[in-house]
This record gives C-alpha cells, sequence and structure tokens, in this order.
C-alpha cells in the first residue's frame, strides 16, 4: 500500500472563519496567506522526505481551507520543490473547467514532472456548483462528455473537431502530449455508478473519499464487475482512497488532538448550509423533490469529521488495513491539516507517520 500526502494549503488561520462557505475575502491577510502557503510546501517537502510516494492537490473556491483554486499552478509549484514523488492532480473539476484546456495543463505537467503525473477527473461539491454559474442539472453530462473530450485530445494523433451537447470545437490539437503513453495513470473521483461504469469501462482508476471501508466496499464491487466486463483488471495504484488524519503517539493524544479539529470547527468555512445544499442536489438529481443527501464520512471520526483515521500507530496501520483488505485501495491520500492543528503540529504527524506507519504500509 502507498501513501499520498493532500497538499491542502490551507489557510493557517481558518479556525477563524465563520461557518458557512464561502468565506468573505475581509478574512485574508496577506502576510499570513504567504506564510501558509509556505508552511505548505514545507510539509510537502516533508512528506517526501519521509518516503510518501504521491503529493496531491485539489480544485475547491471560495474557501481558504483548501487555497487551491487552480491546482494545476500549485502543482508545477510544488514540483520543483519535490524531485521524486508523484504529483497527483486529485483533481481537476472538470464540469467546471474548458476540457481542452484541462488536457493542455496534464501535457504540461507530465513533461514538468519528467512523466511522474498522476490526474484525476471529479464534479466537486454541491458548493462548487455556485462558483462559474454552472447549472447544476448539467454537471453530469458536462463530466461525462468533458472526460470523453480529455481523453480523445491526449490520445489522438491528428486535429480534429468535436460536437456535442456541451462543448463545440472546429479544431482540437493538444500541445504538449504527455510524456506518459498512451496517457499518465488516470482516476475518476465518484461514487456514482454512471462515473464508476465510466472509469471501468475506459481502463481509468477509481478514487474515493471520506467514505466507510463498508460503503466504499460496495462501490468497489460494481467497479470490478464492470472492468472485468470491459475485459481488463486494474493495479493496486489504480484504486485510491482519500481521507482525514489524526496521528499521535498514542491513542489518547490521537483524540485530543481531535477534540482540537471539533473546538476549532472541523467543517468550518465549507457548509453551504442546508436550504442551498437541498436545492442543488435537487438540481443535481432532475427532482424538485430530491433530499439533500448527508455528508459522506462515518469513518472512526463520525460521518461529518472527515477524519476516518485517528489514533496511534498501531491503531492506524490497522484502520489502514481495513481499507486495503475490504476497498482493495492501494494508494490511500491523506489530509493531515486540520482547523485547529499548527503547522508544528502537521510537521509532527509527518514525521511520526513516515517512521512508524508507512513502513507497515509497505507489507499489505
Amino acid at each position: 500500500m502507498k501513501a499520498s500526502y493532500f497538499g491542502c494549503m490551507g489557510y493557517a488561520e481558518r479556525d477563524r472563519f465563520p461557518e458557512g462557505w464561502p468565506v468573505p475575502p475581509s478574512y485574508h491577510d496577506p502576510e499570513i496567506s504567504m506564510r501558509s502557503y509556505a508552511e505548505g510546501m514545507a510539509e510537502c517537502e516533508l512528506a517526501e522526505d519521509v518516503g510518501f510516494d504521491w503529493i496531491s492537490l485539489s480544485e475547491h473556491h471560495y474557501s481558504g481551507n483548501r487555497t487551491t483554486p487552480n491546482p494545476a499552478v500549485m502543482a508545477a509549484a510544488v514540483a520543483e520543490r519535490c524531485k521524486t514523488a508523484r504529483i497527483a492532480l486529485l483533481g481537476q473539476l472538470l464540469p467546471l473547467n474548458n476540457p481542452i484546456r484541462a488536457a493542455e495543463e496534464i501535457g504540461m505537467l507530465d513533461n514538468l514532472t519528467g512523466g511522474r503525473l498522476v490526474a484525476a477527473f471529479m464534479r466537486g461539491t454541491p458548493s462548487e456548483d455556485q462558483v462559474y454559474d454552472l447549472n447544476p442539472a448539467e454537471g453530469r453530462e458536462r463530466l461525462m462528455e468533458g472526460m470523453d473530450l480529455v481523453l480523445k485530445a491526449l490520445t489522438e494523433p491528428q486535429p480534429f473537431s468535436w460536437e456535442g451537447r456541451h462543448y463545440q470545437y472546429r479544431t482540437v490539437s493538444v500541445w504538449p502530449w504527455p510524456v506518459q503513453r498512451p496517457l499518465p495513470p488516470i482516476l475518476v473521483a465518484t461514487r456514482s455508478d454512471d462515473g464508476v461504469k465510466f472509469a471501468a469501462s475506459r481502463g481509468l482508476g477509481l478514487g474515493v473519499s471520506y467514505d466507510h471501508p463498508d460503503d466504499m466496499a460496495g462501490v468497489v464491487r460494481k467497479y470490478h464487475e464492470w472492468q472485468r466486463d470491459a475485459g481488463w483488471e486494474p493495479d493496486a495504484d489504480q484504486i485510491v482512497y482519500r481521507g482525514g488524519i489524526c496521528l499521535a503517539e498514542t491513542d489518547e493524544q490521537a483524540e485530543a488532538l481531535r477534540d482540537r479539529v471539533h473546538a476549532a470547527g472541523g467543517g468550518r468555512g465549507l457548509n453551504i448550509g442546508r436550504s442551498l445544499a437541498q436545492a442543488v442536489q435537487a438540481a443535481r438529481a432532475g427532482s424538485p423533490t430530491a433530499a439533500a443527501t448527508a455528508p459522506r464520512g462515518g469513518g472512526v471520526g463520525g460521518p461529518r469529521t472527515m477524519l476516518n483515521f485517528v489514533g496511534s500507530p498501531d491503531a492506524v496501520v490497522e484502520q489502514l488495513r481495513a481499507y486495503h483488505d475490504k476497498c482493495g485501495v492501494g494508494v490511500v491520500d491523506l489530509a493531515f491539516q486540520q482547523p485547529g492543528l499548527t503547522h508544528r503540529d502537521v510537521m509532527g504527524e509527518i514525521e511520526l507517520f513516515g517512521r512508524e506507519v508507512l513502513p507497515r504500509m509497505r507489507e499489505f
């Protein structure tokens, strides 16, 4: 089992944010922001030094909990500091972006990293639908069409045109192509049946976030059924899980870290409110009566904390083993940055993980 460090690049004083989303720009202090990026970079470098296999970046908007609205820019910066770990773009929110631009960014990053890129496509949380005036009812279709377009743009050797429902291009001719051929490792981050089937039918990996292992196992079973129908077998690195972690020398110390996260408001600056969430979910589902779904999760930290691994090294190893044994997870992507924890806390957790957890994960 491999380990990935999720480079959240969170604003250092995000525990002061209001509870709801979006976070007003008035909370931004340039000095704190620049320090936050510098600390985030240092955490990525330490993660590579202690043996993490991947460094991951994701696209998020309007909240300092994840200050990476353009993950490709952040990935390029991290790649200049981290020279051996894979750089995982996990991922681009394809419905919000021009798919050709997304393909071009993948090509550039794979060249800049010397063929170390991993990429993923995802739709994003309901709040992301509010960022660029996306019609939530179109998001799923845009994701599916956009993924097909990106894959063709990165593999078709001749210029081509595209006439789809949501995207029309007279000429597509992406430069540069990726170094890794025919494609860099690509995942679809999804739980939905159509997204899982898309990944399985096209030989792509699967990414799941913040689910209990029993829930994720059901998604993975469907993925395996559909990939067997498509006539191929995924390798271990193609099943990826993202979760939050609080690691300490003892279980009691880890619980104290979790208490600090809860006291700081673990989801502060992320929640869009129940009524808006219901409206977005209804539009996504195409039904005015569709109910909002509760946030996923439910690991060790409970259904809304997004903390799936909490405890001493012994406890976390066993929690990781459950995802490996029940779900076939080959790469676990871990968010160490949590509200209420300092840069020093995070650096200590990374060092402890590299020393006490990572060597034992290699044996799974």
